[in-house]
């Protein structure tokens, strides 16, 4: 009795690791890229499409920010949650109606590049000038 039950044991230990190896990762990673931004809002993620997207930020139309103080709260694939939005944004989604200009530093006098369109409804890689330079959004 003792050996089949320990027998039972083993195999249904066995049945439960194999399932939870197989299921956790579908938990541990959500949505990324369209599916996470929330309809009419524009989103920064951590990393771009092809690393996962990774955490984000999302701002609503009317808003303008300088990106201080703002950190990758919305877990997406967990990459870069908490990570400060300032100088770390590498893709973005722009479920809103309007075209989004994001900023990064420019030598001076200027100080501030403000000249890169995100268009509406763009999801993807931010350029490579703005790759991991944003420091500012607005709506253009």
């Amino acid at each position: 009795m003792k050996r089949k039950l320990a027998g039972g044991l083993v195999g249904a230990t066995a049945v439960v690791a194999t399932l939870l190896a197989t299921t956790s990762p579908a938990y541990a990673a959500g949505p990324g890229g369209v599916e996470a931004c929330p309809n009419g809002s524009f989103c920064l993620y951590y990393n771009s499409p092809g690393a996962g997207w990774g955490s984000f930020e999302h701002w609503s139309p009317g808003s303008y920010s300088d990106l201080h103080g703002f950190y990758f709260r919305d877990y997406g694939n967990s990459s870069g949650y908490n990570q400060p939005v300032w100088e770390n944004a590498a893709s973005a989604v722009n479920n809103t109606g309007y075209s989004w200009n994001v900023c990064v530093p420019a030598p001076p006098p200027d100080d501030l590049n403000c000249g890169i369109p995100i268009a509406q409804q763009y999801a993807g890689r931010l350029p490579d000038v703005a790759y991991n330079k944003v420091v500012a959004m607005f709506i253009n």
